[in-house]
């Protein structure tokens, strides 16, 4: 029975051509781009693209250019069973670029052939335009051929010749000359050009089928650098049981144009780990480059991170007027699971390089509930110091940060990722904190300001040691008995739900009222343990609560 699935996504190795700058052709005409129909947007600036290109009729050999540099190890060629590939060969051909004289150097440039009297100093000369160089990457030594061969005096990698060349046709002979010393040009004959070509370099596939095969397409995928999408959230919670939350993205392009491209946007941590080495069918670095980015892990620049989008900021404004308050996008649609990742579904865009797109995804009612949040540290350090300043009974307790919150449920079909998270009630801002990664069914905690109506003080002290308590690997250890007192007073209205959290090293001896105790892993290589308490109050209006805690932790001494 006849295939008529594609192939596995194949890369024709025996075709795979490694060129050097060196080798670049003649100028060429540049065919036309890649196709881009499907790309994937990642958080850390890169994508995923896929496209098409479809076989000319009466041809087995054709070029298509290469929109943008893929990754190493993700650039594969798809085609049908029986289409005969014989060969894709990466190759560079030079392109031209028509810019805007701005200097008078380039002036002359534009114009050869052109009659001119140029001033120098205090001198005139006088003469026709035959030569002006172009600036020019230094030649690079060629390690692989025989022989022993040195590099020019002047040579420094990745540096351009800066051109400094123009040679004028005079009465007297050909004058050379450098043309930045020119600080005035009179074009005899008028009508002077003030554009010229800049030539460039691109990457293009040379595609080398066994027979011509009209019509049929083969389908390139790859990673590349150069976009990336940076979400948003808005939290509107003027209704007191539900809150409307707002999903948005912001697509930045500078990797290539896309026409009518189908768009998704990731979350999740996909492991990578060639996404910094560019592909050598990309032509951007030579063979010794690209195998000094092999052994290093990385090429051009850094391995980026996960992009946080992480922002805050407290500000309030005039109210703005309502219906301009909470956009109203349509719910969320469900997206695709890909192992660990989902896909937001962002629709067709169409978006020319450098530009940055808004891409509205949903708007949802969501269950959510005040709380505000106080949060005391542990005092211990990693070794094992005591860095709190201890008070005694009857000192003035420190006054501490309590923070308002919300605690939003994701009742969506789809998952929250990282985000700026703003806050509004009736169209006037309250604050913006970053809302967490937040899958479907669980809660999110975003801040919205501090709570300046909840007043919460705090002290320690200690009440018992026992010096020298024990001796391990040489050093000595206190043991401390720590008393903690807490007391938190709302001169709020309303009544509002405290959520305490200490964080503790050492062993909880008491604790009033009872708390939640959580055993934390971090920091198992210390002498004392860690532990989180966490307390969850009913504060009602002007009423005041008291709290206590006492534990004992080994102290350096």
């Amino acid at each position: 029975m006849r295939r008529t699935m594609y192939t596995a996504a194949v890369l024709i190795a025996a075709g795979l051509a490694f060129l050097l700058s060196e080798r670049t052709t003649t100028a060429e005409t540049v065919p036309p781009p890649l196709n881009v129909q499907q790309v994937a947007l990642f958080k850390n600036g890169l994508g995923f693209f896929i496209g098409q290109f479809a076989c000319p009729a009466d041809k087995a050999s054709f070029q298509v250019a290469l929109p943008v540099a893929p990754s190493h190890g993700t650039f594969w060629v798809s085609y049908p069973p029986d289409l005969a590939l014989t060969s894709v060969v990466a190759r560079q051909v030079e392109s031209g670029q028509t810019l805007e004289a701005v200097t008078v150097a380039e002036m002359l440039r534009a114009n050869p052939g052109k009659k001119v009297r140029l001033v120098i100093g205090d001198k005139e000369v006088a003469g026709t335009i035959k030569y002006v160089a172009e600036t020019r990457n230094m030649p690079r030594p060629d390690p692989y051929q025989p022989g022993q061969r040195t590099a020019p005096a002047d040579y420094q990698p990745w540096q351009p010749q800066q051109a400094s060349l123009l040679i004028l046709d005079t009465e007297n002979g050909e004058l050379s000359l450098d043309p930045r010393a020119v600080t005035q040009a009179i074009f005899v004959d008028g009508g002077a050009e003030r554009r010229f070509v800049a030539r460039d370099k691109s990457a293009v596939l040379s595609v080398q089928l066994k027979n011509p095969a009209p019509g049929q397409k083969l389908t390139v995928t790859f990673l590349a650098k150069g976009i990336t999408w940076a979400p948003s959230y808005l939290v509107d919670i003027t209704d007191s049981a539900k809150a409307r939350l707002s999903a948005k993205a912001l697509i930045l392009n500078d990797a290539c144009e896309l026409k009518d491209a189908t768009a998704q946007l990731v979350t999740g941590f996909p492991h990578l780990l060639f996404a910094d080495i560019a592909s050598p069918m990309a032509l951007k670095e030579d063979l010794a480059q690209f195998l000094q980015a092999l052994s290093q892990g990385q090429s051009e620049r850094g391995r980026p991170g996960i992009m946080s989008n992480v922002m805050t900021q407290r500000a309030q404004f005039a109210p703005m007027p309502s219906e301009a308050a909470m956009p109203a996008y349509s719910a969320a649609e469900a997206g695709q699971v890909a192992e660990d990742l989902f896909l937001y579904p962002a629709g067709q865009v169409n978006l020319a390089k450098n530009e940055v797109a808004y891409i509205p995804l949903f708007t949802e009612a969501v269950p959510y509930k005040h709380i505000y949040q106080w949060d005391i540290p542990d005092y211990v350090s990693q070794e094992d110091s005591y860095q709190y300043r201890s008070q005694p009974p009857g000192s003035t307790p420190e006054l501490q940060e309590v923070w308002h919150s919300i605690r939003l449920t994701n009742s969506t079909k789809v998952p929250w990722t990282t985000a700026p998270g703003e806050t509004v009630k009736n169209g006037t801002i309250l604050g913006q904190d970053t809302l967490n990664y937040t899958p479907a069914g669980a809660q999110a905690t975003l801040r919205i300001t501090q709570a300046v109506g909840i007043k919460a003080e705090q002290r320690e002290f200690e009440t018992d040691r026992k010096r020298d308590a024990m001796q391990l690997y040489g050093e000595h250890f206190d043991r401390v008995t720590v008393r903690g007192e807490l007391s938190v007073t709302s001169f709020q209205d309303k009544a509002v739900t405290m959520e305490i959290t200490k964080t503790l090293s050492g062993d909880l001896k008491t604790a009033h009222p009872e708390a939640q105790i959580e055993k934390l892993a971090t920091g198992l290589r210390r002498m004392n343990g860690l532990l989180k308490l966490t307390w969850t109050l009913d504060l009602p209006p002007a009423q005041k609560k008291d709290l206590t805690y006492t534990y004992e932790v080994y102290v350096r001494r």
